[in-house]
């Protein structure tokens, strides 16, 4: 299930950042690739995504489309560092291991910028669903990508949409590990053809049986061979099955999500403020709550990139 599942697409890419110095255009000062790549990234809106960021932070560059579901930029310096290798120290001592001897410790040549993303990818295949969020990104926050992908090599040959997403390619690595939880009520995955399977292989192992018992010693290394064919066969089956992507699940793209998001948080309050209303009373209120907040639209809805729905007038 690499990169394209359950109707998402998980990108991963690994930039490579420029190593060497230029000339800050504020200060006039020469700075490195780097320091100015950790502050562009520290410049990067991200909304109002808690209750303890500022009423009036600007909204996330990413909340400009709606096909992101999550984005994350980090810097990467090095490998980390887990300590010294241990072993046994008796066969250490055999093999006069001396500990206060430094150990190799993987470095990298260049630090490079990892971005992941998770978007929505409905009905496409994993090429289209790729082309199209990088064309979407293009369109909607190039400067923004201008001043954090400009720091990396390569990155001053693209010049348009098409230039983008080849230079996606070039640094994406398969995303092995996806995450993906919007089945509310439990995955509906489809069932394998077992039975098809088992009665392929039933007549695998029943001819190579009788070439064996008809055709001596010819007939039992032939049948081998079948055997190791219908082995590697099913080896291939598992493996190909095993990569198929998950279907999607209801309602999964993020005008859903936002939208539900919206709906529980207004129902949330509206049940908080109904307690204690008659009967009577509370159906009205509810009439309005639902044609306030409109259930079976796409709006109103929580704004990408923000942790508060707006509010909406349900009283009478």
């Amino acid at each position: 299930m690499p990169n394209l599942d359950g109707g998402h697409y998980f990108l991963t890419l690994l930039a490579p950042v420029r190593t060497g110095n230029m000339i800050d255009p504020v200060t006039g000062a020469s700075r490195s690739h780097p320091h100015l790549l950790r502050q562009a990234l520290a410049l990067l809106s991200a909304g109002r995504q808690t209750a303890a960021s500022p009423p009036d932070a600007p909204p996330s560059p990413f909340a400009r489309n709606t096909l992101n579901h999550l984005t994350r930029f980090v810097m990467i310096d090095g490998p980390a560092y887990n300590g010294r290798e241990s072993g046994d120290s008796l066969v250490g001592l055999l093999h006069s291991t001396d500990p206060l001897v430094a150990q190799p410790v993987d470095v990298l040549t260049t630090p490079f910028l990892l971005f992941a993303a998770d978007v929505d990818a409905q009905s496409l295949d994993g090429p289209t669903a790729l082309r199209r969020y990088t064309d979407t990104l293009w369109t909607t926050m190039r400067p923004e990508l201008d001043a954090t992908f400009g720091h990396c090599l390569g990155f001053d040959t693209v010049t348009d949409a098409a230039a983008f997403n080849a230079y996606v390619v070039r640094c994406q690595i398969e995303t092995t590990m996806p995450f993906n939880d919007y089945w509310a009520d439990g995955l509906v995955a489809p069932a394998a053809p077992l039975g098809a399977v088992a009665a392929v292989a039933a007549v695998v192992v029943a001819a190579a049986l009788y070439v064996a018992v008809t055709r001596g010693w010819p007939g039992i290394a032939l049948a081998l061979g079948m055997i190791a064919l219908l082995l590697y066969g099913a080896w291939r089956f598992i493996i190909g099955w095993g990569a198929r992507p998950f279907p999607t699940a209801p309602d999964s793209d993020l005008p859903s999500v936002l939208k539900a998001l919206f709906l529980q948080q207004a129902f949330t309050s509206f049940a908080s403020k109904a307690q204690g209303l008659d009967d009577a009373t509370l159906h009205a209120h509810f009439g309005t709550f639902l044609a306030a907040t409109d259930p079976a639209a796409a709006s109103p809805a929580l704004f990408p990139g923000e942790v508060a729905a707006p509010q909406v007038e349900w009283t009478l």
